[in-house]
């Protein structure tokens, strides 16, 4: 029997599913990515590394920030600059604030709706008319912090190599720490939809690969943390995660995919949720306890209620870094640029470098890496992005979970699958970019 879904709608790019099933067994499950290859990494081989930043940023429409902060951060590693306390403080802002945005859009209008029977989101909308309002209020206030401190809400032009172009005055911060408590209560009201659905039972033993940093839930940079006791590997620095995730190109797909040391795994919300789940804030480590899992969490549908918890965890970290921030902002602090040499300097090193850095994007961790020669110029490029890390998890998923749905019409099979897909919030573009 075949199983062939054409086009799974509802998600960043485009995408098909082929499954085989032969006496009853899966021979093979396969998330056929369409999009057409963009070929980033190729484009930006000869360019000088001041473009980087600007160039990956359109990888994505949804999560531009975190692809321009890894890139900052990567070419900034290579050169040897730290940034100002109040840069990164900024930086971090920005980073959850895309979080709180990309996660409540695939919760509310690309997600749920699987789980209410509602294929028109129109109908869902109508149906749930407050949460609808409260998911776009949530997505306007994030969208709004990105706006004030880069510039503007999607493709931000004001963070650089160093620092910052220009910085947001403090009212305008002020301003939007005033709205914190109204917008929280807006964010409560889709998360408490969330978190009250009973997703499908299922169940596969899942390899969870994160950030980890032992000061705050790591979200902005770290070490790479793995989970599975069936596995003997280590955590390894972020610099070196080469060693062991491999990118894969198949005939099947446009994207590439990724392995651990061969094997496929998972990251994203459900990851760090595994990972790093003690060092959540008050009121979303609350809302976790509340569900009463028991960790590892296997179970891939939750990633769906971890995005939700992580939206409040986001929103508590923004309003106290916002508040620390504020006590001694500087609105008129130059970019560190300046002070190594970046703006004035081809390469302020003089020597061939190679920066690194790996961030965690809402989709999961996202890696960077560039080789620069002395001129200032890249000669070498790689980027992989949380899509192209999970894909064959995807696969094992499916192929695991088909069999549950034996009983099932095409067409209600079709929409299983499909939910489960969607549950993990892929974004094709990223990963053929």
């Amino acid at each position: 029997m075949k199983i062939q879904i054409n086009h799974i709608g509802k998600m960043e790019g485009h995408a098909d599913f082929v499954g085989e099933i032969l006496r009853g067994d899966v021979k093979s499950a396969k998330f056929i990515t369409t999009e057409g290859a963009r070929l980033i990494e190729g484009i930006l081989v000869g360019r000088h590394y001041s473009e980087a930043p600007i160039i990956t940023a359109r990888i994505c429409g949804i999560c531009p920030v975190v692809h321009k902060l890894s890139s900052i951060k990567a070419i900034e590693n290579a050169f040897e600059i730290t940034p100002t306390a109040q840069a990164e403080e900024l930086r971090k802002i920005m980073n959850y604030a895309q979080l709180i945005h990309s996660h409540a859009l695939h919760l509310f209008f690309l997600s749920l709706p699987d789980f209410f029977g509602i294929e028109n989101d129109l109908k869902f909308i109508k149906k749930y008319p407050k949460e609808t309002e409260c998911a776009i209020r949530t997505r306007q206030w994030a969208l709004k912090i990105i706006e004030v401190i880069g510039g503007r809400a999607v493709h931000p032009i004001a963070c650089e190599v160093g620092g910052f172009k220009t910085l947001p005055e403090k009212v305008e911060l002020e301003n939007l720490t005033s709205q914190y408590e109204k917008t929280l209560k807006d964010a409560l009201c889709l998360v408490n939809l969330v978190i009250n659905i009973k997703y499908p039972k299922f169940k596969r033993k899942t390899t969870f690969v994160s950030l980890e940093n032992k000061k705050e839930y790591a979200y902005y940079g770290g070490d790479i943390k793995i989970t599975n006791p069936d596995l003997s590997i280590d955590n390894i620095k972020a610099k070196n995660y080469t060693k062991n995730v491999k990118e894969i190109e198949e005939p099947y797909r446009a994207s590439k995919s990724a392995t651990l040391d061969g094997e496929p795994f998972m990251v994203g919300a459900i990851a760090r949720m595994n990972n790093n789940h003690d060092q959540l804030n008050p009121l979303a480590n609350g809302l976790l306890r509340g569900l009463g899992w028991k960790f590892p969490q296997l179970n891939s549908f939750e990633n769906i209620s971890s995005q939700a918890i992580e939206i409040v965890h986001a929103m508590e970290e923004v309003n106290k870094l916002m508040k620390k921030l504020l006590k001694n902002y500087n609105p008129e602090e130059e970019s560190v640029a300046q002070k190594y040499g970046v703006i004035a300097s081809a390469n302020p090193l003089g020597k061939e470098v190679t920066g690194i850095d790996a961030i965690e994007a809402p989709r999961g961790t996202l890696y960077h890496h560039y080789s620069i020669d002395k001129n200032g110029y890249i000669t070498d490029c790689s980027i992989i992005t949380p899509t192209v890390c999970y894909l064959r998890n995807i696969e094992a998923d499916v192929a695991e979970y088909i069999p549950n749905l034996n009983k099932l019409s095409d067409k209600q099979r079709s929409i299983k699958i499909r939910a489960l897909i969607r549950a993990y919030d892929p974004c094709i573009a990223c990963a053929t970019h």
